[in-house]
């Protein structure tokens, strides 16, 4: 299939975080990228980030751009980490038309199950896990916003790659589903299993997975989960993808299902687990936690009874934190930060 430059954005992400001030790309090789695909698509339209949003956030610009500004009925999402076989965007372009018949359909996909067997001639719906170069209707997007704002909340304020993980699936604790990964990949997977969208794929790779490092994956991981011989189908299937009703019913009852009962059976358990490991940094600060913050970053404790009173229930840990961090005497005494 064709598909016009004027079709195709490059949400790319910027360098630096304005929160912290940390740098997570090479201005250099984001510039690279920025011409690498202005070479592919002349009349492609760049949309280039001033600083650092993160995963999170970024995607969040580029569906945004997609259902809001463009108003589109279906957007197809790819990150830099799938390299696509030639009937990838064909096959995608075949379940989109069938989604009429089906508006369960949230998420889909054809990258495929690399671990399982497959017929090239008659490729079936599997459910996705991964979303890898997928497909999303708007109208599962527009569903998914009120459920994802807490998220979404918590990623916008925050470096991405430093997310507060127990903040994040406590926000669980008022779902009907549940997971114990703080990943915006599986905020989104949990909000289709709530609100009864099925997440799509096809059993046939036509794809393959090339992030051996990165935010997810070290190349250890990627080989131990045989993606360094995943491979994709090059030709046209005898008989195309048909999307049963059957099939769509089956894979979204199935999610819901598995994330109600870990929500009902282990979530409570697992939570105060993670509990014992972690800590909400953007919960209100204690007293004990403020003596313990000035005896490790001070060597000593506040001056008067005002500071706790101004701070104590008030701000959070990470507030309190920062401000001591960001002062003068904390950089004295810990020189390592200047």
């Amino acid at each position: 299939m064709t598909v016009a430059d004027g079709q195709v954005h490059l949400v790319q992400d910027g360098a630096r975080s304005p929160r912290s001030g940390v740098v997570y790309g090479d201005p250099a090789m984001i510039e690279e990228s920025i011409a690498v695909f202005r070479e592919a698509f002349p009349g492609g339209l760049v949309h280039a980030a001033r600083d650092n949003l993160g995963i999170a956030m970024n995607i969040q610009r580029g569906e945004e751009l997609v259902f809001r500004t463009i108003n589109a009925e279906v957007g197809y999402f790819f990150e830099e980490d799938l390299e696509l076989g030639p009937w990838y965007l064909a096959t995608l372009e075949g379940i989109r038309r069938q989604i009429p018949a089906h508006p369960a359909i949230g998420y889909f996909a054809a990258y495929g199950d690399h671990n399982n067997p497959s017929d090239p001639d008659a490729p079936r719906l599997v459910p996705l896990e991964h979303h890898w170069g997928f497909g999303l209707t708007r109208r599962c997007w527009n569903a998914m916003q009120p459920w994802l704002a807490p998220f979404q909340e918590v990623y916008q304020e925050v470096d991405y790659q430093a997310r507060p993980d127990l903040r994040i699936v406590e926000l669980y604790s008022d779902k009907a589903v549940s997971h114990m990964a703080s990943s915006q990949d599986v905020a989104k997977t949990m909000a289709c299993a709530d609100l009864g969208f099925a997440r799509v794929n096809t059993d046939v790779c036509y794809a393959r997975y090339i992030g051996a490092r990165g935010e997810s994956f070290r190349p250890s991981d990627f080989t131990g989960l045989g993606y360094d011989a995943m491979f994709y189908v090059t030709k046209r299937p005898e008989h195309p993808l048909v999307v049963t009703a059957d099939a769509v019913e089956e894979i979204a009852r199935s999610k819901r299902e598995s994330c109600t009962e870990h929500r009902k059976h282990a979530f409570v358990s697992e939570l105060e687990a993670m509990r014992r490991q972690l800590r909400n940094p953007d919960r209100p600060v204690t007293r004990e936690e403020i003596d313990s913050l000035w005896w490790l970053l001070m060597d000593r404790l506040p001056e008067s009874e005002e500071y706790y009173a101004e701070n104590v229930g008030r701000n959070s840990v990470r507030q309190v934190r920062r401000a001591l961090l960001q002062s003068t005497e904390a950089k004295a005494k810990s020189f390592y930060l200047v």
